[in-house]
């Protein structure tokens, strides 16, 4: 559906847009903290082995990686939902 269908005019449908992809960006971001950064500093389990030899600290990430990108889904959804109704009108 374009934005000459959904009845809004084009100036708020480029205001809604860009608002967008500035929050996708920076929830991207702010998921690459957990995902690539947090692994790095965990020294202190990095001689614990688990299923034959795996470092514990790299399943130790990713759990935190994946719990940290299920959290700013929602978050993600709750704020594109506000704007969804303050923006568009829905």
């Amino acid at each position: 559906m374009g934005n000459g269908e959904s009845g809004v005019s084009e100036e708020v449908f480029r205001e809604y847009w860009g608002k967008m992809k500035t929050l996708t960006i920076v929830m991207l971001l702010l998921w690459t903290i957990p995902a690539f950064w947090m692994h790095l500093p965990v020294g202190t389990t990095q001689n614990i082995r688990i299923l034959g030899g795996i470092p514990l600290h790299w399943f130790s990430a990713g759990f935190i990686a994946v719990v940290f990108g299920i959290a700013l889904i929602f978050i993600y959804a709750i704020i594109m939902d506000k704007w969804d109704r303050e923006i568009l009108g829905r």
